[in-house]
Order: C-alpha cells, then structure tokens, then sequence
C-alpha cells in the first residue's frame, strides 16, 4: 500500500524586524492519508494549510519530521522527483501552448513518445469533459474550462499523490459546484490520492473521506465529515464549522449548570466534575407541542422567539434562552406560525448534546 504517511513534520518561520507579532510556526504534523484516499485540510487563512501542502511536495523544507509513500522515503527528495502533482488556485497553463500540448507537458518530460502522450492527454481531456478542445489555446476558454485543463493535466501522468491547493476558489458558485462534481467522479475513477486545501466547508464536506481541520499551526482533529461535525473536539473545531450554540457552564454533581444559570439540567455520569462547554448542533432541537408527551432521555427549555428567517427549505430561528441566542433549524410546518416575542418549549435528546472541557 502506498500510503502517505507524514511523520512529525514542522516549520518555523523566522520573525523579521518589521514584525509585531510572533513569527508563525507549523505545530509537529502526524498523519496518515491511506492510498486512494480524499483528504482536505480546512481552516482559516494563515491557520499553516498552505505550508503543510508545501512541505508534503517539497516545495520548503521542513524543520524537522520524515514525509514517506509506501517504502519510500521522500523528505530530502526533490519535489520533481516525488511523482507528485499539484493544482493551485490559478490554472497555470502554458499560454503558448495548445489545451493538448499543456495536458501532454509533463508526459513529454518523462520521454514518453509523442504519439502515445497525445493519446493520453486526448483521452484524459474526454474524461474531463473537454473533449475536441485539445486544439485550442488557454485564452480561448473560461475559467473553469482552464482549471479542467489543469485537473487533467495532473491527473494525465499518474501521479501517486494529488495536491490541490483551494483550485476553486477563484471560481463563481455554479463552476465551483461544476468542478466539485467532477473531481468527486475522476477521483473515484482513477483511484487517485488527494490532499486537497480549502477553507470551505461546504467543498470539504462534500469531497472528503475524511478532513483534517487546522487552526494557527496546529492539526486539531481529524475525521469523517459526519464525526467532526457531531462530535468537535473544542470549540475552536465546533467554531469553524459554523456551529453557534456554545454554552460554558460547568459540570458538577452529575448536573451541567451555564454560567448565566438559564441551562440546568442532568447528565451522564461518565462526565467529569469540569468547567465544561455545550455544544447544540441547531437540526437537534426540536419544538414541543401542546400535547407531546415527555419522552425520556430528553431535556427541555423553555424560551422565548428572536426571530426567523427562512433558508434553503427550512427556517432558522432564534430563541432567547437567559443571555444566550440558541439557534434553531425547524421544518416550515414547524415554523410556520413562530412569531417574534412568543415563548416556545424546546427539546433535545441528551445523546445530542456535545461536552468539551472550557
């Protein structure tokens, strides 16, 4: 198995004169991407995404740490020799060169025949939907057509690991949604390995096997997209996957009381004395209706409506809960006759409720 594997990789930037704040530095990195695998980093701009992919193609060299595929090991290994391939932000193709010529460059730099590496960079070109534009030149098509010439590109010369480094994000949503939709499909089908960058959620979401989450320098969790949004290790993690509900409080007695004292409620045993953070994920809560009966292993709340808004189908509503504003995803039928200053009873299954140490 050719997995990549990268073994306490770090960097630290030396601070220079005009520099206020500490220099940045990338926390020592464990990790272990398995072959055929799509893997995303996602955090925010300057949280060490970028300088991770970089250390991986060789690009900068790492402080310290060992960068290994399968048997070889690959740290002090040029980038050129590492059979990696990379897609960035801007499709980077040779303006002089037709979309065929640009496909078939990097076969043409390992001595493959010209007709042979004209094949593939055709039959690549179909897969990437761009069939019968090998002809063309790059200022001829848009933006997306330029990133599918890219995408083909490094995908043409069997490359043992892909990075993409945000290679969407210069592109309007329908685009985005476009390229989304075939990386996805030509990823599967040639079995490819990705590492792929992003600060967007909803791309990392949907393209990931799993998707290391970073915040300044360090690797913070990592996981399935379905676990890292159920169960965030720490708020910084529940933060930046947009979750809002975040209730400090404190655990003791097998109870969890907020620190303003609106949430009180008891819990599992196996939680320790703490001070402790709740974290409610807003599809969780559910309204009370005058003639539900009270179903066991559920807290209840009582507050008093924000307001409204609907979106994408359902409608998010906030509800005033002492000094909190808990924020609710309910159905339209749910919804429908809310109205701003009208008390409502909330519930939620206690197996949804999410604690992390404050």
């Amino acid at each position: 198995m050719s997995d990549l594997r990268i073994i306490n990789i770090e960097k630290q930037y030396p601070q220079t004169k005009q520099q206020k704040d500490p220099a940045f530095s990338l926390q020592p990195v464990a990790l272990t991407i398995k072959e055929g695998e799509f893997f995303s980093l996602l955090g925010p701009s300057g949280c060490g995404k970028t300088t991770l992919l970089k250390l991986i193609a060789g690009l900068i060299p790492a402080d310290n740490g060992e960068i290994w595929v399968g048997d070889d090991h690959l740290t002090a290994v040029a980038p050129e020799a590492r059979r990696f391939a990379m897609v960035f932000q801007q499709s980077l193709l040779f303006p002089h060169m037709t979309v065929e010529d640009n496909v078939a460059f990097g076969l043409k730099m390992q001595k493959i025949s010209k007709r042979e590496r004209l094949a593939d960079a055709q039959s690549m070109l179909e897969h990437v939907g761009l069939g019968g534009y090998g002809s063309r030149f790059p200022d001829e098509l848009s933006g997306g057509q330029q990133q599918r010439v890219a995408l083909a590109r490094a995908l043409v010369a069997k490359p043992r690991l892909l990075l993409m480094d945000e290679p969407f994000s210069a592109l309007d949503p329908s685009l985005r949604e476009e390229m989304r939709e075939l990386l996805r499909s030509v990823q599967k089908e040639f079995h490819v390995t990705v590492l792929f960058v992003t600060h967007d959620r909803e791309e990392a979401f949907y393209l990931s096997d799993r998707i290391g989450v970073m915040s300044e320098g360090r690797l913070l969790q990592i996981g399935k997209p379905k676990e890292i949004y159920e169960q965030p290790v720490n708020v910084e993690v529940a933060s930046f996957l947009g979750l809002k509900n975040i209730i400090r409080g404190t655990v003791a007695n097998n109870h969890f009381i907020s620190n303003d004292q609106s949430f009180e409620f008891p819990i599992q045993s196996s939680i320790q004395t703490s001070q402790s953070v709740l974290i409610i994920r807003p599809e969780t809560i559910r309204p009370v209706s005058e003639n539900m009966v009270e179903i066991l292993g559920c807290v209840y709340f009582k507050g008093v409506i924000h307001h409204k808004i609907f979106s994408h189908g359902y409608y998010s509503v906030k509800v005033r809960i002492g000094e909190h504003l808990l924020i609710c995803n309910f159905t339209s039928q749910e919804a429908e006759k809310m109205n701003p200053e009208q008390p409502i009873d909330l519930m939620i299954n206690s197996e949804d409720m999410r604690f992390v140490n404050g």
